[in-house]
């Protein structure tokens, strides 16, 4: 092998490897991605459960409420 093929081949093998960090990091980071958007789809889901348990309340608390005024309206006349 003559010095420049011996440069190319090291300057080859230096980009596959920087190549195949790269990679590595990109797996990692997207890995990590799917995970967080996996939590946080639970997490909405939790909190569209909450949101929808606390709507159920105020509805049933809005229906006490109408009757219990209907009830003092008739008291007061």
């Amino acid at each position: 092998m003559t010095e420049l093929e011996i440069q190319l081949l090291n300057a080859f093998e230096q980009l596959q490897t920087q190549h195949e960090t790269q990679q590595n990091e990109f797996v990692t980071l997207y890995k990590d991605l799917v995970k967080r958007f996996e939590q946080s789809s639970k997490e909405n889901q939790h909190l569209q459960s909450s949101v929808s348990s606390l709507t159920e309340q105020v509805n049933s608390l809005t229906n006490q409420l109408q009757q219990l005024e209907k009830q003092y309206s008739k008291r007061s006349h």
